[in-house]
């Protein structure tokens, strides 16, 4: 697989298309931002630590930076089982409506799941990806690097007899704005 880390949003996608259209596969690749080391600001209906892991339940809002995760529920697991604040995030799984916000970009899907020893994220069903332009990318999973910003995105239908539906779909607004700042 090749990977490549591109400069601009514009380019990124169309690295993407390429892509698609070589090896046949449903897939778009994307840039966005990652929190940083601000503090991090939990807020959720409930709390329960058991088995090692720590369970948030109820509007879970996890802030950090400028960058928001909200779910339903987050399960967050730490090196060594501490608690929350206890050691390092090994893992987190975040179900139902999972939303990750920042400044310049949304995500959205069924569930996202961090993992911190290769600093990825995997964010499933109906991911649809909205960026500050107003462009979007939707499709099944995303694919994630916070630290290399490389980002996937896979449907799951392949081929033009699928139509538009269970394949990447994108919507590049101001293309024209964007294509002559690339110049």
């Amino acid at each position: 697989m090749i990977i490549l880390k591109t400069r601009t949003k514009f380019l990124a996608i169309v690295f993407g298309l390429f892509l698609s259209a070589v090896f046949g596969q449903s897939t778009a690749y994307a840039q966005f931002a990652s929190g940083g080391n601000s503090p991090v600001n939990i807020t959720a209906d409930n709390v329960a630590y058991q088995d090692g892991k720590s369970i948030l339940t109820g509007g879970v809002d996890v802030r950090q930076g400028d960058v928001r995760v909200l779910a339903d529920q987050m399960t967050v697991f730490t090196a060594g089982g501490g608690t929350l604040g206890q050691g390092d995030i090994s893992k987190i799984i975040a179900v139902g409506n999972f939303y990750y916000i920042t400044s310049e970009q949304s995500v959205r899907g069924a569930q996202g799941v961090y993992t911190r020893s290769n600093d990825t994220f995997v964010v499933t069903g109906d991911v649809i990806m909205k960026q500050e332009d107003g462009s979007i990318i939707s499709g099944d999973k995303l694919f994630y690097n916070l630290g290399t910003q490389n980002a996937r995105v896979v449907g799951n239908c392949s081929g033009r007899k699928c139509g538009s539906k269970g394949r990447v779909n994108i919507l590049i607004k101001n293309a024209q704005n964007v294509a002559n700042s690339n110049s």
